[in-house]
């Protein structure tokens, strides 16, 4: 079977999308299938970042000028995979063969229709919403990262029901348990101290990533602690990913946690896993996802998981994850101390339910909907 995966723009860094793009480029030839990917090069994008003109000259490269490329490889393919949702405009440029189109979240078009409180979306957001839809509605299938997506997807009616599947994630690499000897330099290497106990938190610097509950909740913990006399369950809070924007700064230096308080960046596939291993929990108290893929790489690696008592959160899980109310910091901070008995119980559950979530499941149920598609438009003819 030839595929055809059209994947995203690196100068996006969407650091998920690729990690998505780079399982099925390992497993799908695993699976007995020929392989081709395409991305849009970086052509007319040469402006920082920072300038206005950024985010123009980026669609000039993506759909104006990779958009020929396309055509060239559609003769060669038996289906066309659009790897991310946010691509849905190339579905037209792909309708002469079979195809599918994975959705990972239907969150910006909430966002687009007004749904999400506090999000603003411009007019140029709106426009590029409207032809994502029209692709997910164009598209042979449309297969869903998570039941919670799937649902969300057909609630808003951007497809016909038939036409929607669910294949959940796979982990995206190698994340184990790591033995302390290997994962202490790991982490000592990072600036964090493998003798004290940190929880960590893994995302981008989201509203709905709720990083200053993440906060909120550390310093209740401290704050539980020193009431008590008794030691807190860790001394320590990690946030993989941005600095602290300067109010939660001034809120950890406010209530005299600052200096136990660490951020990191550009970490390692190796330093990461390292991270999950030596954290004494993860928590993840997010207000909306399209999977959660922190829930389970934490899991595998060893690290009991806290995160929001709220769907896909919960459905992915399992058994092994306590389940918080993300509004509520003193509440988690209570669930994190109640738990601290069940760690151990807790890892042990954690890894047997990051085992349901292999990449080689999920790319053998990918080969499955390639194969649908396929004989759905020899039946068609």
């Amino acid at each position: 079977m030839k595929v055809l995966l059209i994947g995203n723009y690196v100068p996006d860094g969407q650091t998920s999308m690729l990690a998505f793009k780079r399982i099925l480029e390992r497993e799908l030839p695993r699976n007995g299938c020929e392989l081709r990917v395409l991305t849009p090069p970086r052509r007319v994008l040469r402006v920082p970042t920072t300038s206005r003109l950024w985010k123009w000259l980026g669609y000039v490269d993506k759909f104006i000028l990779f958009i020929p490329s396309i055509g060239r490889h559609l003769r060669w393919a038996d289906v066309v995979h659009v790897t991310d949702h946010s691509n849905g405009m190339y579905i037209p440029w792909v309708k002469k063969k079979p195809n599918v189109i994975t959705c990972h979240d239907v969150i910006a078009v909430q966002a687009a229709k007004g749904m999400i409180e506090g999000w603003n979306v411009s007019w140029t957001g709106r426009l590029f919403q409207r032809l994502i839809v029209k692709g997910l509605a164009a598209a042979d299938l449309v297969t869903c990262v998570s039941d919670l997506t799937r649902r969300e997807l057909l609630a808003l009616g951007l497809a016909q029901e038939p036409r929607v599947s669910v294949v959940l994630n796979g982990l995206n690499d190698d994340f184990r348990p790591v033995p302390p000897e290997e994962a202490q330099p790991l982490v000592e290497g990072l600036g964090i101290s493998a003798r004290d106990k940190y929880l960590i938190h893994v995302g981008w610097d989201l509203a709905r990533k709720n990083r200053r509950t993440v906060l909120e909740a550390f310093i209740a913990l401290q704050e539980r602690a020193a009431a008590s006399g008794v030691a807190a369950p860790v001394q320590q809070l990690l946030f993989v990913g941005p600095e602290l924007v300067p109010e939660m700064a001034e809120l950890a230096h406010k209530r005299g946690v600052a200096d136990r308080v660490k951020t990191v960046q550009g970490v390692s596939h190796e330093q990461l896993r390292a991270l999950y291993a030596g954290a004494t929990a993860l928590l993840f108290p997010s207000l909306q996802e399209g999977f959660g893929w922190p829930i389970i790489e934490a899991q595998a690696c060893g690290c009991p998981v806290f995160t929001s008592d709220l769907a896909p959160m919960n459905e992915i899980g399992g058994p092994g994850a306590v389940y918080v109310n993300p509004h509520d910091p003193a509440a988690i901070a209570a669930a994190i101390e109640q738990a601290a008995p069940r760690f151990e119980e807790m890892r042990r559950l954690g890894i047997e339910n990051a085992t349901h979530y292999s990449a080689a499941q999920m790319a053998s149920n990918y080969v499955a909907a390639y194969r649908r598609v396929i004989e759905e438009r020899k039946t068609a003819r």
